[in-house]
């Protein structure tokens, strides 16, 4: 019998070229579209993975991240996106501890596409 397991998409397993459901759920509307994950990035830097980016910085976590680049100026920690049904570029920041999206500042939601 083969079971497959399905592994929940989250920020931290995201590698660069994965395709999932990304955006923000808000008062129960699902708004999140099919989306081709590009990378995290860091000034003009680019990690395909939060592991690697974790490990350039020396840090465990995303309260370390985001305060280790604050302390050297680098500017904001994205997670970079392209949206595949509309053939669009976006971001999701990095702010107070989780990736957000907008100027509402809504977390960002990954599923499994």
């Amino acid at each position: 019998m083969n079971q497959e397991t399905t592994v929940k998409k989250t920020v931290s397993n995201l590698e660069s070229g994965n395709v999932c459901l990304a955006g923000y759920i808000r008062r129960g509307i699902d708004n999140r579209d099919t989306n081709r994950f590009i990378g995290f990035k860091v000034g003009d830097c680019f990690y395909s993975s939060l592991k690697l980016l974790k490990s350039h910085f020396g840090v465990r976590n995303l309260k370390e991240l985001e305060f280790e680049t604050e302390r050297l100026e680098l500017g904001t920690v994205t997670a970079e996106w392209f949206n595949t049904d509309e053939n669009y570029f976006w971001a999701a920041y990095l702010w107070s501890g989780s990736f957000r999206v907008g100027s509402s500042a809504d977390k960002l939601s990954l599923q499994s596409a």
